[in-house]
Order: structure tokens, then sequence, then C-alpha cells
């Protein structure tokens, strides 16, 4: 066939764990010489994009109100007639809802990557579709599909998010982020990096809880928070009396950046879930695995199976993500650090083995193209 035109579609491009992957899907469908285009409400990733030559539509894909979803649905319509799209991949629910009535207005066909757990409410299930192909980040998310949503075992395909190992090089130079934050060589940094709403952002809350406990066997530690969202300024507010407490900026809060890997690279412990893990092991750091679904505690090889069964989210762990049990596991890895070295070559290794964002698109193209055969016949 003629040059393939994929149009990604989503709910916004700000940072973020579906957003970040949708990235650099598209830029490695670029290099593949996939014409790829994407839409969304837009946001920080955006210059991401343009960087690298990629068109991008904002469209208010992230709202579904009434009023929203026909813009959506006429631009989407628009895009598809225009561009000669071959075929549309949703990566969240309004998106994906949306492209199943450009299809039967097109022909276009679609498919979706479902990149979590999603609620099974009845509101939520009235704009839930799921396209000719849907691919699931981890098995978990594939047996809640097929419990949850009755979806057939076979039109799910377990694809895990991919890193970019160029990128996410722990070679690179963080010396400037250093700088900037005031951060010291012989400072314990730990690593949180997430969008700071609901519970993710309560993590981060918890994290400061425990920097006292960790503060008495290790005075050189410092805290390095990353993200926005709702429980940004109550998370700004319990760092300024924790550092007030001190008498020293032990606690900093960055806000949202793109930088992720110098960040990642200032760090001697990371805490986070899901692609933040993944970005983390990258980055040969040890990663302690803190979700509101659970705490799995350190990344190792004796858990490694359970944590990728479950998209590094502390599903499955029979424990919780409070400051007692965080604390405990850091304190024990930082007095520890020729393990923590060993556990961040183990993690590089496996996302070189298991997660490289070349292999994940190579098995996305391959969907790409049997849906295409398919409607062929």
């Amino acid at each position: 066939m003629d040059q393939l035109t994929v149009l990604l579609a989503l709910m916004a491009l700000d940072a973020g764990g579906a957003e970040t992957h949708a990235i650099s899907l598209a830029k490695q469908l670029k290099k593949r010489g996939v014409n790829v285009i994407l839409a969304s409400h837009g946001g920080r990733l955006t210059s991401e994009l343009e960087a690298d030559g990629i068109e991008h539509f904002t469209l208010p894909l992230d709202r579904k109100s009434p009023v929203s979803l026909l813009q959506s649905l006429k631009g989407l319509t628009d895009i598809v007639k225009s561009r000669k799209v071959d075929i549309i991949h949703a990566h969240a629910r309004i998106p994906a809802w949306i492209s199943q009535w450009v299809t039967y207005f097109t022909g276009c066909p679609f498919i979706s990557t479902s990149h979590g757990i999603y609620s099974t409410s009845w509101g939520m299930g009235f704009i839930t579709a799921w396209g000719k192909k849907i691919i699931a980040v981890s098995d978990d998310v594939k047996k809640h599909l097929i419990d949850n949503f009755r979806v057939p075992a076979e039109k799910i395909y377990v694809i895990p998010n991919g890193i970019d190992l160029k990128k996410f090089n722990p070679e690179i130079d963080e010396s400037a982020v250093m700088r900037e934050l005031d951060l010291n060589p012989d400072d314990m940094k730990i690593v949180y990096i997430s969008r700071l709403m609901g519970a993710r952002g309560e993590i981060a809350l918890r994290l400061i809880e425990a920097l006292p406990e960790i503060q008495k066997q290790f005075d050189k530690i410092k805290l390095v928070v990353v993200g926005e969202g709702d429980k940004y300024n109550a998370i700004c507010k319990s760092a300024a009396e924790f550092n007030q407490t001190v008498g020293e900026k032990k606690v900093i809060v960055t806000g949202a950046r793109l930088d992720t890997p110098l960040l990642m690279k200032t760090a001697d412990i990371a805490v986070g879930v899901g692609r933040v893990a993944l970005e983390a092991m990258a980055m040969e750091k040890p990663v302690i695995i803190a979700g509101e679904a659970g705490f799995m505690g350190p990344l190792t090889p004796e858990n490694f199976d359970e944590a990728k069964k479950h998209n590094f989210s502390g599903r499955g762990a029979n424990k919780v993500t409070d400051a007692h049990n965080m604390a405990s596991e850091i304190k024990r890895l930082l007095k520890d650090p020729v393990r923590c070295k060993e556990l961040g070559k183990f993690g590089r290794q496996m996302v070189s083995q298991y997660f490289s964002i070349e292999v994940m698109t190579e098995e996305v193209l391959k969907i790409y193209y049997q849906v295409l055969e398919e409607g062929k016949l």
C-alpha cells in the first residue's frame, strides 16, 4: 500500500504516562516512514511534536460536554477525510468513543490502547468504546477489560509502553539541573515524578511525612517532587512547613517539567509507578513501586514478573503506600549503595529486553496492518 497515515487521538498532551507514550510512538512511527498526525486538547508536550515536524490538531478531546463532543467529532472527521487517514489509534476513553462515530461516518477503522484500570460506573460506561483491536499495557489490564467490559480476549493484545533508551541514557550530564535545584553530589536524593492529582498527589505528601524518620539516619536526604495537579498547593505547603522546621530546603517541588531524564539522573532512589518506574529503570536507578493501588517496595529480580504483570502499579501488593513503609524501604536502600547499583543495572537490562520503544512500535504496526488487511476481506 501507499504510505500509511495514522491519526493518534488523545485527551491532551500534558506530562503523563499515556501522553509521553504517544509522543514516543509518534516519533518512532515517523522514523518508520509512517505519516503520523496527532489530535488532542494540546499541552506542554506539543512542543516535542513541533520539534519533530509532526502535525498536531487542537480539539476539545478532554471534555465530554455535548458541544465538545460534537466539535471533536467534526474535527476528527475532517482530519480523516482531508488527510486520507488509514487508521485511528485512540489513547483514552473520550477519544475512543468519538473515534467509533468517525468510523461510522468515514469508514476509517480505529483501535484503542487501554493504559490502565478504568472505572466501570454507568456514566463512564456510556462513553466507552474499544475499536477493532485493543492494546492493553499489561496482563492485568487485559483481564480487567475481559472481566469488567466483556471485551473478547481475542481482540486484546498486550503491548507494554515503550521507552526510548537513547533519550533515557544514564550517561547524560545532569550537572545543570543539579545547580538549578541546588543539589549537591553528596546529597541523598529521592525523586518522585507524577501527576500530583488525587491519590498520586497523596503519595508525595506521604513521602514528605516519611522524611523525619529517614533524616534520623541520613541527614543529607533531599526529596524532589515533580509534577502538577490538584494536590500541588497542599504539597508545596507541606514542603515549606518541613523545610522551615529543619531550617533547610530539603523538599524541592518543581512543578511540571519536560526534562524527565535529567531529573531522574539526579536520583539516588526513584519512587513511582507505571511509565515513571520504567523511565527510572532505564536511567539505572533503583525504583520503589509505591502507588495508590499498593506498595510493592523496591523493584528486584524476585518481584519483577509480578510487577510487570501489573504494569508496575503496585496492584497485587499486600502493603499500603504509607509513610512508614516508604521510610523503611528507602532507609534500607540508602544503607546499601552496592545493592542500589545492582538494582539499577538490572532495571535498565529489563527495559532493554522487554520495553524498548523500537520493539513496541513494531508490535503496534503489526496491529495496524492486520486491521487494514481484515478490512479488505
